[in-house]
């Protein structure tokens, strides 16, 4: 046990959150049992197809390697890549277990590579900027879905309310969000422990987008591509769970906007969103017209391969990482290795 400290991985802490979660987890199956109609959805299951549910667990490990890839771009590719496997399978697996809207595998990987010797302030950064690259994605298909159901280019039959205004709000989110980045960095307070607390805060947050913008446009441009497969396989995993309950899913413009904009639920701080996201998504694609038993069904059997892979493979990863953190290589070989990439 001694030896797994040395390596720093607190067996017990993740033993509770892993407990949590199945709390959380028994609790969402109970709310989702006293949904009113709960009768159809247990009819919806009984019919499923398997040949989709394949599909659908299918193209969720295509999406898991979509942020492996994009995790190994936002280094440059200096680290090998089955470390950016290993690390980006822990990652996953971490953000099912840390209430943190998703932004918990990122802190682990930032702590993890830490730990082996990369510099903290480009560990930290990157990942950051990796959270935020991968989160301008679904941003960016809200704009173009919204937009283009709008003006009739994606067919869809939704009002203006439901489409363009979404599209609308967030491209000004977007557009604040870039000019934020590009404007000069905050100065350091000259006193005051909440000032200066607040200025770290804005300041990593400042530095963590304009390493987004500077990875975009002048990176490997295959951290978008990964960005874009980890988003997009993962929405076609949604759409093969509808098909596997005989289809019946909204136009693809509608069909990302209640994706996009249902994922919001993951910001309530559960292991993996559990209940929030699954409430936000059959929420959003009830709104846009789903009926609930085929919005609950879909949802429910997406969300089993969206939580168990990462976690799956994710707990093989971090039992590698352990490996690696008890036996690690020369952190001063490996900080040289990254020094080349501060910016």
């Amino acid at each position: 046990m001694a030896g797994a400290h040395e390596a720093g991985i607190d067996f017990r802490g993740v033993a509770k959150r892993a407990l949590f979660f199945a709390v959380v987890l028994v609790l969402a199956v109970a709310a989702l049992a006293a949904l009113p109609g709960i009768d159809e959805v247990r009819t919806e299951f009984s019919n499923a197809e398997p040949g989709w549910i394949v599909a659908a667990a299918g193209f969720r490990l295509l999406s898991m390697l979509g942020f492996v890839r994009a995790l190994w771009s936002a280094f440059d590719r200096v680290m090998p890549w089955r470390r950016a496997l290993v690390l980006g399978l822990a990652e996953q697996g971490a953000n099912v277990l840390l209430p943190a809207g998703g932004a918990g595998g990122p802190a682990y990987g930032a702590y993890v590579l830490t730990r082996l010797g990369v510099p903290a302030d480009l560990a930290s950064q990157r990942h950051a900027a990796l959270f935020l690259v991968t989160s301008a994605v679904s941003f960016g298909a809200i704009i173009l879905a919204g937009g283009l159901t709008a003006v009739g280019i994606l067919p869809g039959d939704a009002a203006l309310i439901m489409t363009l205004l979404p599209a609308v709000a967030i491209a000004v989110v977007f557009v604040l969000v870039v000019l934020f980045g590009r404007s000069s960095p905050p100065q350091e307070p000259s006193g005051g422990r909440v000032r200066k607390l607040l200025w770290r805060v804005w300041r990593f947050t400042h530095d963590g987008v304009r390493t987004s913008l500077t990875l975009v446009l002048h990176g490997d441009p295959l951290l978008i591509f990964g960005s874009v497969t980890y988003f997009a396989f993962d929405v076609a995993s949604l759409a093969c769970m509808f098909q596997a309950f005989g289809g019946g899913a909204p136009d693809v413009g509608i069909f990302i906007l209640a994706y996009a904009l249902g994922h919001a639920g993951a910001l309530i701080p559960t292991p993996g969103g559990v209940g929030g996201t699954e409430g936000g998504l059959i929420g959003m694609f009830v709104a846009y017209g789903t009926s609930l038993p085929l919005a609950a069904a879909a949802v429910v059997g997406y969300r089993v391969f969206q939580l168990g892979l990462p976690a799956l493979f994710g707990a093989v990863a971090l039992v590698r990482i352990q490996q690696v953190l008890a036996h690690p290589p020369p952190k001063e070989e490996i900080a040289a290795r990254y020094e080349a990439h501060r910016w």
